[in-house]
């Protein structure tokens, strides 16, 4: 696993760009791999509830 590819992927999920399902596969780990990694740094896996299905909306 790259460090750059993670921090990357860390960054992309805690914007809110990616999912932790959608971070975590472009980090090259599983979900629960990643979740260990953002948890430190204060972002909740668990407000990604909805699996990133949401709609976005450009205003």
């Amino acid at each position: 696993m790259r460090s750059h590819a993670v921090e990357t992927a860390t960054a992309l999920y805690e914007a809110g760009t990616l999912t932790l399902e959608q971070a975590a596969g472009q980090a090259g780990m599983s979900a629960d791999e990643m979740a260990a990694r953002v948890q430190p740094r204060d972002v909740d896996p668990s407000d990604d509830l909805d699996g990133g299905d949401t709609p976005l909306a450009a205003d």
